[in-house]
């Protein structure tokens, strides 16, 4: 019979994502409009049953994300059913697989110092951007267990040239670009430039560098199995939005989402190591490890990762904390690093301790604010009255697509033009985002509510209109 700690060691992983997975289900609204707009879209391929359709939102052309996401959540949907709970599972399964593929590259860099993966795991789970992020339904997740399989065939290929190894990179990296494009490559291409200077028995650079080069080929080619029939479906608008705009724009900036400036990435570094910066243990582990930090294969491969990387990200025009979460396993691996005298007791200790606040915030949020992000009761009537004309004012993301289950499109209008659009659609109905009720005074109120810090109501024409 397994001893109890055996048992533990095996255990607690699966069980403590299972409950942030039934915190953030059952306390946690689908978030607007970020959450709301990818399960609609992912909603509007379960409608189609076309994976290698066109993504659309609102049932117009869609081209601001690859389709792994929302293939994922269709298979889930194939599984369990259509619902919320079903639509995050791929996410906290992706989660779960970064803590150990973390655990397992760890191990490969620093076989002595974090040869026990379950202590880089604690580090992790009780990091406060895996608690943040693991469990919403966004795409920098499951392009983070991606770039940590694409790393761990680098290193593995680095030390051994073995086609398995080659695939190994090439089919991660692949499907990391079905994940979020072209972030899947950049993620991994500094270590790769660099390893001659990282590796310890690189050998032949060119071989080297041959070989991730077909690596790089495999991932194309993945990546072309879906573009292909794609673009042979769309125009070439669509095709200049999906492979240039939508890169190169978020890059320059000419795509206006998140701009930020260069500098707004570095106040969030801290944040990428708590809590583990206010154990005491942490300082002092630090300062030994500044004192002898490129003495060692995995030291010089996690500055040739995170360093030039990081630069990268900041150098991008859009910027987004959740656009880091590819880093965060290399910030794991450091503190890990750092808390070499703390025990094993005390690193679980932490992470009960965190993931209780976590679980216990997301109760009090969804007592107290929660549910001014929570679009159901507008949803529930949008649902019923479906097979009526709607219009949402204004700048529609697809809030209703998936809550409603709607089958037709909602007309996207401005306030200004409310008036004209109940002329054309006497029985129709507008969901409306307002500050004043002088906004939406001439018309009939059906229902009302706080909204992310203005109000959200649905409305009729009036009578006197």
């Amino acid at each position: 019979m397994m001893k109890l700690t055996a048992l533990t060691r095996l255990l607690w992983l699966p069980v403590t994502v299972a409950i942030l997975y039934l915190a953030a289900v059952g306390f946690r609204p689908l978030l607007p409009v970020d959450e709301t707009r990818y399960v609609s879209v992912a909603w509007e391929m379960y409608l189609r049953s076309g994976w290698f359709d066109p993504l659309t939102l609102n049932f117009e052309p869609y081209h601001h994300k690859p389709p792994l996401l929302f293939w994922l959540m269709n298979l889930s949907w194939a599984i369990f059913g259509v619902s919320r709970w079903a639509a995050t599972i791929p996410i906290v399964l992706s989660a779960l697989a970064c803590v150990y593929l973390t655990g397992i590259l760890g191990r490969l860099l620093f076989p002595q110092a974090l040869e026990d993966t379950n202590r880089t795991r604690l580090v992790m789970v009780a990091g406060v951007p895996f608690l943040t992020y693991g469990t919403i339904l966004m795409f920098d997740i499951t392009l983070t267990a991606f770039v940590l399989l694409s790393l761990i065939g680098v290193v593995l290929y680095s030390r051994q040239r073995s086609w398995r190894h080659i695939v190994l990179i090439g089919v991660s990296l692949g499907l990391g670009g079905l994940a979020k494009g072209p972030f899947a490559p950049f993620c991994i291409f500094f270590p790769i430039l660099l390893a001659p200077y990282w590796a310890k028995n690189i050998g032949n650079v060119l071989t080297w560098y041959a070989g991730n080069a077909l690596a790089g080929l495999i991932s194309l080619a993945i990546v072309l199995v879906w573009l292909i029939p794609v673009l042979t479906q769309s125009d070439s608008e669509f095709a200049y939005w999906l492979l240039w705009k939508q890169t190169a724009g978020r890059v320059t900036g000419s795509v206006e989402d998140h701009l930020a400036p260069f500098y707004a990435y570095l106040p969030l570094l801290p944040a990428m190591f708590v809590p583990w910066v206010f154990v005491p243990g942490f300082w002092k582990g630090l300062a030994k490890l500044r004192s002898h930090f490129p003495d060692s294969e995995g030291k010089r491969f996690l500055i040739c990762w995170l360093v030039p990387s990081f630069l990268g990200f900041c150098l991008f025009s859009n910027k987004q904390p959740h656009y880091l979460m590819p880093l965060m396993p290399g910030a794991v691996l450091l503190a890990a690093l750092c808390l070499p005298r703390v025990s094993t007791d005390m690193l679980a200790r932490t992470m009960v301790l965190m993931v209780t606040l976590f679980v216990a915030g997301q109760a009090i949020a969804s007592a107290t604010f929660l549910h001014r992000y929570d679009l159901a009761p507008v949803a529930a009537f949008v649902s019923a009255n479906r097979d009526k004309d709607w219009a949402f004012a204004q700048n529609y993301h697809g809030e209703f697509g998936f809550l409603s289950r709607l089958e037709k499109p909602v007309d996207d209008v401005r306030l200004k033009d409310l008036d004209a659009w109940f002329s054309k659609h006497p029985d129709g109905f507008a969901a409306v985002i307002y500050r004043n009720p002088a906004e939406v005074a001439g018309y009939r109120q059906i229902m009302d509510g706080p909204y992310r810090g203005r109000r959200m109501g649905v409305y009729g024409r009036s009578e006197a209109q």
